[in-house]
């Protein structure tokens, strides 16, 4: 399991070491409307201007040395403390370290880090520590006394480039650290051609104690910043998000049955969109937003996969054999629908084409295959597979054309529920590993680089975690 990531140093700014730190900035305004801030996208990078390409992430790869010195204030009037100077640079440091692509320099080393942010780029010392990229991070007064602007840069030691130069305005301590998420996903962008997953969030079923139904939970795509979405005392499965990243759908008790609702995360209103219709679940949004797919039991007994349109009506039955078809889950181009069958016997993966609407049955090894995920690309799907010679459920992928299924996960519990990054790069999955390696029996979530590689579990201080998906990076937030 190889991991080849490339580091794409993209030249946004080509100014000699000579000219003054201020000039070749870029105003990336984050500003406030009706409590909610909007973020924009003029941050993409144009893939023409990549070169000079630099290996990162592969297992015999080293990784990369960042020095990311403690940020400055232009002014000692700025409402900033000297704590939260320190956790900010510690913050941004903490995002991109969710990579394992970097190597950051102790700040104990960076003798000069309270003033470097403030005076122009010098290389002499970042050399002496080896230091390949420098991040300096400098907050300067807002018109608004109660807020503060930041101004953040990336260099390239070596070539004495300076690649990023960002400027975040108007900013709370709250915002301040999207500022620093989105920052981190410019210079990964910079870097490797493709931004980071730190503008996105994931969407998971909690369970807060031991004998508490388990609820619907949003967090930050670290696990940070956890929001609990419902709160009643049912229980709830299978959260999904919609592609804009505005709506959760989920499978919720509360009426005495499975039946399936829609959370609208700016608005906070819940709505019952399929009920009536024997016991549904396994909800899954179309790319376009217009359908929805989800799986139900029928008068017979049997269950299905049908359709309805985002607001719950025209349903239609859309997988119907005399097998069970279950968990739907509509490729991102739009152009097909992997699901899980026993048309064969044992429970195995099919995808069907939405244009011609035929079926392939893509995995034949296994008991039991489920909980089919694409990639971002629609080339990858990864899936949960149960081994029946070690009685482990594990982690696969394979192509969309069924071709060079491998291995991810191998002896540490049951791996379950997998969910690719919005960038392709990170699964998200459950676990209920204990540190022997056997079952614990409590799902915790954890990540790892899509080939297997690194994986480490999310730091969510709740009982039980599982059952996640991560969503598509979002544009905006309540900035409360």
């Amino acid at each position: 399991m190889k991991l080849n990531f490339k580091i794409k140093k993209l030249y946004l700014f080509t100014f000699l070491l000579s000219i003054s730190c201020i000039n070749n900035i870029q105003s990336d305004e984050i500003s406030t409307n009706n409590s909610n801030i909007l973020l924009s996208n003029d941050d993409l990078v144009d893939e023409s201007k990549l070169d000079n390409t630099i290996e990162v992430g592969a297992p015999n790869v080293r990784k990369i040395r960042m020095a990311i010195p403690n940020f400055a204030l232009s002014e000692k009037t700025i409402s900033i403390n000297s704590n939260e100077l320190n956790n900010f640079s510690k913050r941004l440091t903490s995002i991109l370290s969710f990579t394992n692509w970097f190597e950051f320099i102790p700040q104990e080393a960076l003798l000069t880090s309270q003033t470097v942010a403030l005076q122009p780029f010098q290389t002499a010392q970042w050399k002496a520590l080896k230091a390949e990229f420098v991040i300096l991070g400098k907050f300067t007064k807002a018109k608004n006394q109660t807020r503060f602007n930041l101004e953040l840069r990336l260099f390239d030691v070596k070539s004495q480039i300076q690649l990023i130069g960002k400027m975040y305005n108007n900013l709370t301590i709250k915002s301040t650290d999207m500022a620093l998420r989105r920052f981190a996903d410019v210079s990964v962008a910079a870097l490797t051609g493709t931004a980071g997953p730190f503008m996105s969030q994931i969407v998971f079923v909690g369970k807060k104690d031991k004998n508490a139904n388990g609820q619907i939970f949003t967090a930050d795509f670290d696990g940070g910043n956890v929001r609990q979405i419902t709160e009643d005392r049912a229980v709830h499965l299978s959260p999904n998000w919609s592609n804009d990243g505005t709506k959760i759908v989920y499978t919720s008790f509360k009426s005495g049955k499975p039946d399936i609702y829609i959370y609208n995360l700016l608005t906070k209103q819940e709505t019952r969109a399929i009920s009536g219709t024997g016991n549904s679940s396994g909800a899954n949004w179309s790319p376009d937003g217009n359908l929805i797919a989800y799986s139900a039991s029928t008068i017979d007994g049997s269950t299905h996969i049908f359709t309805t349109n985002k607001f719950g009506g025209n349903k239609k039955s859309f997988i119907s054999t005399s097998a069970i078809e279950v968990e739907p889950a509509f490729s991102p181009n739009g152009k097909s629908i992997a699901y899980t069958s026993t048309k064969y016997g044992k429970p195995m993966i099919f995808v069907k084409d939405l244009s011609s609407g035929n079926t392939t049955r893509l995995t034949y090894a296994g008991w039991y295959n489920a909980s089919a995920c694409w990639s971002p690309d629609s080339k990858t799907i990864v899936f949960a597979s149960y081994d029946r010679d070690i009685n482990l459920w594990d982690l696969f992928k394979i192509a969309s054309n069924g071709t060079g299924i491998e291995r991810l996960t191998l002896s540490q519990g049951d791996n379950e529920k997998p969910s690719f990054s919005p960038d392709g790069r990170f699964i998200l999955f459950q676990s209920d590993r204990s540190s022997s390696g056997g079952r614990l029996g409590t799902h915790k979530l954890y990540y790892m680089a899509k080939d297997g590689a690194y994986q480490k579990a999310l730091n969510i201080p709740i009982y039980e975690t599982k059952q996640a998906t991560w969503g598509p990076r979002i544009t905006q937030f309540d900035d409360e």
